[in-house]
């Protein structure tokens, strides 16, 4: 997961500074950001349109008689 850290943190032995963007496993994540140490990035998806659903278009079969 992608997450902004808040304060200057160590993560596999290097050092984040506040406002670097950085990533991580999803667990250590939420245990960064539940400390207050990093916020997740806000993903804005509104940009790409929807794809509107397509109907199940099967081909009617004929019964033969």
């Amino acid at each position: 997961m992608k997450i902004i850290a808040q304060k200057p943190l160590c993560i596999n032995g290097d050092v984040v500074t506040e406002g670097s963007v950085f990533e991580t496993i999803e667990q250590h994540g939420r245990e960064l950001i539940n400390k207050g140490y990093a916020h997740l990035i806000e993903v804005d998806n509104s940009a790409q349109p929807e794809q509107p659903e397509q109907p199940n278009t099967k081909a009617d079969k004929k019964v033969k008689r």
